[in-house]
């Protein structure tokens, strides 16, 4: 059975040690609407899995269970590296290197 939306969703909150609260306040959408994409009563329109997707670290397609190339997958990992550089500690960019570098 594929996984849905909102367990995907909670999953990565329960990684992050995340609450609903914090989802809404991450993601500019209002507690009573994480609330009914948790639940899985409503679905949420694009706009809304995107802010979802940037507040817990992750992309649309991966929350919409959409399968990638690994291309694909390369190109955005890139992206998001390249745009969060200046915000990495030094540990954190060795860590980077490091796990880049491994075989």
């Amino acid at each position: 059975m594929e996984e849905k939306l909102h367990h995907r969703v909670k999953a990565l909150m329960k990684e992050q040690g995340m609450t609903q609260r914090e989802l809404a306040k991450r993601s500019g959408l209002t507690e009573a609407s994480v609330c009914k994409y948790l639940s899985g009563s409503r679905l949420p329109h694009s706009e809304a899995v995107a802010l979802l997707a940037k507040a817990l670290g992750t992309t649309s397609d991966y929350l919409l269970g959409i399968k990638r190339d690994d291309e694909s997958v390369f190109r955005d990992l890139e992206k998001r590296i390249i745009e969060s550089k200046e915000n990495l500690s030094s540990e954190e960019k060795m860590r980077l290197i490091m796990l880049l570098s491994s075989k």
